[in-house]
């Protein structure tokens, strides 16, 4: 029985763990949309820059609160080890016999005939109780604050900061996405040109074998294409190399396991034929609408705040509270009050000069704030002009390899029909097909280097 169990246990943990495997190993299929939309729900930055949000929604209400009746209860128990005790005298009667004596004070019953000669004290009262325990209520709220209504101002700046962060991460990682999706399009595009020229330089190898056996060729024009086809193999090995350092990448960035596999389901020539350069170029920009603008306008309004805040130490503050007080016990003579109510102000009268200072500080940081602002405006001007600049030459770089590939093949192709001629060497039918894969190298390095501008201007214009 209990091998039966064993063998039953076992099959369920198998069955566990191939259905996870399988879960885990699930393909994935993605547009670029896809995985920027993944990346935004899964990429542990974003996860904090969302937990920024609710952190930021949670200080606007601990501020708030500030403002709003606060109630506490508090309890204490004291043991004194000798209570105060107090005594208010008592008197001793001696009896004697004396006319035209009154005497006051003297305790009921007595005659005139008797006078007190001795004192004896009386009881004593205990000023306290040996042990006790207490109760209190206490309720305050603030009637008027210039600090906290200027808190409460700057809750609400603090949340626009928080989201503007949150929007300029959106940006950069949908940017960085964008980059590594197009990175691995590249090298999947460039591995299958370099080993269809591959394909094509074993077929041609082949046919120079034949040539070489039947006395057409040298020798050495084998050798020189063998020499060719093995440096197209060690450029697949290293393209291999590079297409999976590249997914790996867009997997971290988005966030899926590396053990899963990612199916890009865009090509790069339909990215490249729906890319309107020319539109994008011609758009104009707005620094106002530019995130890291509107978080140096934050920031001025945080300096703003900063200087009411200041200021407002020379408003008074004015509190009421309420206190209700409970004891286990109580003293002969309890002087406790059980209610009290009142009001609290403070009103400040001098400083030496120290508030004066401060908010002389305070003005000047708003002053630098402002400062930083117009270069951070100025800077992103630049950046746009710049970053347009680029396109426009990453595009016309382009244009200029993509008819380098098409010039370069058709090169190779009548070097290698001369070839097989006889009328061209081996030499030259190797310095084509060189120039044909630089010119291919060249041209997927400025594919993507045109991509690349293409992303960082439409950032820059708020059209991710």
């Amino acid at each position: 029985m209990k091998h039966y169990t064993y063998l039953l246990t076992t099959l369920i943990a198998c069955a566990l763990s191939l259905q996870s495997f399988s879960q885990q190993s699930a393909e994935i299929s993605l547009s670029l949309k896809q995985a920027q939309d993944y990346a935004l729900e899964h990429n542990t930055g974003m996860k904090n820059a969302k937990l920024d949000i609710e952190m930021a929604k949670k200080k606007i209400w601990e501020t708030t609160a500030i403002g709003l009746p606060q109630v506490s209860v508090s309890g204490s128990y004291q043991h004194i080890f000798k209570v105060p005790e107090m005594s208010f005298g008592g008197a001793s009667l001696l009896s004697t016999h004396r006319e035209g004596i009154t005497l006051s004070g003297v305790p009921t019953g007595l005659n005139n005939d008797s006078i007190f000669l001795n004192y004896f004290p009386g009881d004593p009262i205990k000023l306290g109780v040996k042990d006790n325990a207490s109760v209190s209520l206490n309720v305050s709220q603030i009637i008027f604050s210039g600090e906290y209504l200027v808190g409460l101002q700057a809750t609400k700046v603090f949340f626009q900061i928080s989201q503007n962060s949150y929007a300029s991460s959106v940006s950069d990682l949908k940017e960085a996405v964008a980059n590594s999706y197009y990175l691995v399009l590249v090298m999947q595009r460039n591995k299958e040109i370099v080993s269809q020229s591959l394909t094509n330089l074993n077929k041609t190898l082949s046919d120079m074998r034949e040539m070489n056996k039947q006395g057409f060729i040298e020798e050495t024009d084998v050798d020189q294409i063998e020499l060719t086809v093995h440096t197209l193999e060690n450029a697949i090995r290293t393209i291999d190399n590079q297409v999976l350092a590249s997914q790996d990448l867009l997997k971290f960035q988005i966030g899926v396991p590396f053990e899963t596999p990612v199916k890009l389901t865009e090509s790069i020539d339909e990215i490249v034929k729906v890319s309107d350069i020319a539109s994008i170029v011609s758009k104009q920009f707005q620094v106002q609408n530019q995130i890291g603008y509107k978080i140096m306008e934050n920031q001025e309004a945080v300096g703003v705040l900063n200087l009411k805040r200041q200021k407002s130490a020379y408003l008074p503050t004015l509190a009421a509270f309420y206190k209700h007080t409970e004891n286990a016990k109580k003293a002969d003579f309890d002087f406790t009050m059980k209610d009290i109510a009142g009001l609290s102000l403070n009103v400040p009268i001098f400083s030496s000069g120290q508030r004066n200072s401060q908010l002389s500080q305070r003005v000047m940081e708003l002053q630098k704030i402002r400062n930083t602002k117009d270069n951070v405006a100025q800077g992103l001007q630049l950046d746009f002009i710049n970053s347009r600049n680029a396109l426009n030459s990453a595009y016309d770089q382009f244009l200029n390899d993509q008819r380098n590939i098409e010039l370069t093949s058709r090169i190779y192709e009548k070097t290698l029909t001369k070839f097989k001629e006889g009328i061209s060497t081996s030499m030259d039918l190797t310095t084509a097909q060189n120039q044909y894969l630089t010119a291919e190298k060249n041209y997927f390095t400025s594919l993507y280097s045109l991509l690349t501008a293409k992303n960082k201007l439409e950032k820059l214009l708020n059209l991710q």
